[in-house]
């Protein structure tokens, strides 16, 4: 079978050319979704073996990814072995081989004028050893190139396009974002850049119910793929999702790999009444079921922007039978708002430059970046605008009175502040309310709470509570609830 190509992909392979002939041996080729990365991977063996009687290796991040790269080879009619313990296509005689990074660790590698390093991102430490030799062209193949110490192991990389040009084109979907709940991270510990799962887990679990009302009102029964902290918090969520109805499966690692088969091979299913699939990262990289229209995020992340895109991506991909598909975000870990911008540029850009893994200088800020604006009737999140794209919520226009964070929180019976103060603090309160779920009733309670009279005259314009005033209202619904339980 001959390997079409569509004009952007064929000008990156005309790129890696020009990189080649100008003495680059190591190379990234960011293919974000949607961007046909296993085509191009096809085209380059293909081209490797045909035309050039070469050599190559293709080399997959996982282990369970080896049958489905050689099947692609097998649908283009490649002739392959595969370097994998006991395994029937063992044909080491084949000039292209296909192989995992686990595998590789312990054996020896075969002979290659071309290696392909699938997900490179993951900057593996058997197979970086291999490439560094730079004695043959090295293609490492990735979504996300934003690695540190990419640049140590890759001198140059080629674009295929950008996610944004995608979605014009039709292979990609547009999407929509809502942000109802996020877990507070304050003060979480820290390793190695990220939280700590245990800190990522304790501050999740109390937001679950809203990961599940939330699939209600947005997800409409459509397919999801919902990501966690651990696997305890999986494990809640499904219990959640499962006892409002909703039939959803875990994806971990303690799922066997013929039970991951059958449920994916059901998943797959049109009509599946499977309608999630839960994951801690399993799922976030190589996973495709492109009827998936809802992207549940529970995850926070401090500082990964690639396991933001790789989530992100699993509900991007279009949809053969429903061209008008639209993906929905439900974020309830606040990652959307700490990658807004770095999302926003690498969609509309793409990657120019690799990580090199040396410390960056902090430059200081030539502009205040936008932040984005999250609705607080709907929670739609969206660049600033006047009113919610979604709901047509009008933002209230600033006054020119601002309050510095903290301000409300010094408001008590005694000290009643201003008539805006606490007009800002009815706000909040009842934004918080909104957001919760909960009535009116419920916030005029805990603003008498904090101020010993009702909001009587104050406007109901709801507003986003700061997180000092967030804080305090989450400690009285928790000593309401030890008071229950006395």
């Amino acid at each position: 079978m001959d390997i079409t190509l569509y004009p952007f992909q064929t000008e990156s392979i005309e790129a890696l050319r020009q990189n080649i002939r100008a003495g680059v041996q190591n190379q990234i080729l960011s293919a974000p979704t949607g961007s046909g990365k296993t085509v191009l991977a096809a085209y380059l063996l293909d081209e490797c073996y045909n035309k050039r009687n070469k050599r190559a290796v293709f080399v997959a991040d996982r282990i369970a990814l080896v049958d489905q790269t050689s099947a692609v080879l097998d649908a283009y009619g490649i002739p392959h072995g595969v370097i994998q313990a006991d395994h029937w296509r063992h044909r080491p005689w084949e000039r292209i081989q296909v192989a995992s990074a686990q595998t590789l660790k312990k054996r020896c590698w075969p002979e290659a004028d071309l290696i392909i390093v699938d997900e490179a991102h993951g900057i593996d430490k058997a197979t970086v050893k291999r490439t560094d030799r730079r004695d043959c062209v090295t293609i490492g193949l990735t979504a996300t190139p934003f690695a540190k110490g990419l640049g140590k192991h890759y001198d140059k990389v080629v674009s295929v396009t950008t996610t944004n040009r995608l979605i014009e084109a039709g292979h990609l979907c547009r999407y929509r974002i809502f942000a109802a709940s996020e877990p507070d991270m304050a003060g979480a510990k820290v390793v190695s850049g990220e939280w700590t799962d245990r800190e990522s887990t304790e501050r999740s679990m109390p937001i679950v119910g809203d990961c599940v009302a939330e699939y209600l009102k947005h997800g409409e029964d459509k397919k999801f793929i919902a990501f966690g902290c651990t696997v305890s918090h999986c494990e809640e969520m499904q219990r959640q999702f499962m006892a409002a109805g909703i039939q959803c499966a875990l994806y971990t690692y303690r799922t066997g790999d013929e039970e991951r088969a059958r449920m994916v091979q059901e998943f797959r299913k049109p009509d599946s009444y499977i309608r999630g699939l839960i994951s801690v990262s399993a799922l976030a990289k190589g996973f495709d079921v492109s009827d998936v229209e809802v992207v549940v995020m529970a995850r926070p992340l401090r500082k990964s922007l690639t396991e933001f895109i790789q989530m992100f991506g699993r509900g991007l991909r279009s949809h053969p039978g429903n061209p008008s598909k639209v993906c929905t975000l439900l974020d309830h870990s606040g990652n959307v708002v700490r990658f807004w911008d770095q999302m926003h540029d690498f969609f509309e850009n793409g990657a120019a430059v690799l990580d090199d893994g040396k410390r960056k200088e902090k430059k200081k800020p030539e502009a205040k970046e936008k932040k984005p604006q999250k609705c607080p009737k709907c929670f739609r999140v969206h660049d600033p605008r006047p009113t919610c794209p979604h709901c047509g919520f009008v933002y209230p226009k600033r006054s020119g009175v601002s309050h510095e964070v903290g301000t409300l929180m010094e408001l008590t019976a005694d000290t009643k502040g201003t008539s805006d103060q606490r007009q800002e603090l009815w706000s909040q309160i009842y934004g918080y309310a909104l957001q919760r779920g909960r009535s009116r009733g419920w916030a005029s309670y805990r603003y008498r709470d904090r101020l010993g009279s009702w909001p009587n005259g104050l406007k109901d314009v709801p507003k986003p509570a700061s997180p000092a005033l967030m804080r305090w209202l989450m400690e009285q619904v928790k000593a309401y609830r030890k008071g229950l339980g006395k």
